[in-house]
């Protein structure tokens, strides 16, 4: 599975993937059964990344479903957290710092996860950020992360550091688990959709029934936040500086990145003679604001409703792909 950075508009691909899981639930006649069960993988970028961090939490003891969290509780942290998260009461004034305190995001993301540790994930997993030090992109991977203690991170951290996108959020200052610093920002930065990072990490990883698969033996899921439409006109933007240019660039980017994955990955399997072993799941948005901030109530129930329309209107493709995870 992969999952495509948006901000608040991660609640569309999470009502997508609640519906997926409960499919299993009904297919499997389990209802403990969770997402992390039928995926050996999964990827995120931003809040795609915060959503894989969620789907992949080992379950308390004693606890019955397989996760710590059914998909249903991550549509639930945006609605009631979003808020929390995108504060307008501490709104920071002025373009030379990031628009929000990280303080209520850190919140959520300890309160949701506590010290639950990379290395602890249910299944693989790559979580996409870039170090801004050392100027190279960094991939968060549970293999790496229970081989080297360097490369361990307490989930939380990961979440922090995947979605602090430059101009919304400072950059993530965290630790490993061995002490070892990073300053890292948003991976969408680089991997608006991380589904080639999946495809590659995917190839180097041994799994019980194949070791380092190649594109013949995998089966990818890959969600979007929602079609951006908004267009940015020639009369205004040619006058943009640096401070024009800084959030409709990280939209911009956002954007063009995931089109251009996507665009890759459907090449790669159409060549290989596997196309309807890649799907790509992009929803419109609806009434929906494609702001990744607007955590407003009456956006939060578009961005649902967005999310259900698409789930109404793909149904039959959705139910294929619940067929195709249970085989």
């Amino acid at each position: 599975m992969s999952i495509d950075g948006g901000g608040i508009r991660g609640i569309i691909p999470a009502v997508i993937l609640n519906h997926i899981e409960k499919g299993l639930q009904t297919k499997a006649d389990d209802p403990n059964v969770t997402l992390a069960d039928y995926f050996d993988l999964i990827a995120g970028t931003s809040t795609g990344g915060i959503l894989a961090c969620c789907y992949l939490m080992p379950p308390e003891p004693g606890q019955k479903s397989h996760s710590r969290y059914f998909a249903s509780q991550a549509i639930d942290m945006y609605v009631n957290h979003g808020q929390e998260i995108f504060n307008r009461k501490f709104l920071h004034r002025g373009v030379v710092r990031g628009k929000y305190s990280a303080a209520g995001l850190e919140k959520v993301m300890k309160d949701c996860m506590d010290e639950v540790t990379l290395a602890d994930t249910r299944k693989g997993c790559i979580i996409t950020a870039y170090d801004v030090i050392e100027r190279r992109a960094v991939l968060f991977t549970s293999p790496e992360a229970r081989k080297y203690e360097h490369r361990n991170y307490r989930l939380r951290d990961v979440a922090r550091a995947t979605s602090a996108a430059p101009t919304y959020f400072e950059p993530a200052a965290i630790k490993s688990m061995n002490g070892m610093p990073s300053y890292l920002i948003d991976g969408a930065m680089y991997a608006g959709n991380p589904s080639m990072c999946a495809m590659v990490e995917a190839n180097k990883t041994t799994y019980e029934i194949c070791a380092n698969p190649v594109i013949e033996d995998v089966y990818i899921v890959s969600v979007g936040t929602g079609k951006v439409h908004k267009t940015y006109g020639f009369d205004k933007a040619k006058d943009w500086g640096a401070i024009g240019w800084a959030r409709p660039l990280i939209d911009i980017l956002l954007s063009a990145s995931a089109e251009v994955v996507d665009y890759q990955m459907r090449q790669l399997f159409a060549v290989a003679g596997c196309s309807d072993c890649y799907v790509r799941l992009e929803p419109e948005l609806g009434n929906a604001k494609s702001e990744m901030d607007d955590a407003s109530k009456d956006n939060i129930r578009q961005l649902i409703d967005a999310g259900e329309c698409f789930v109404k209107d793909h149904a039959e493709e959705l139910d294929e792909i619940v067929e195709k995870l249970l085989v």
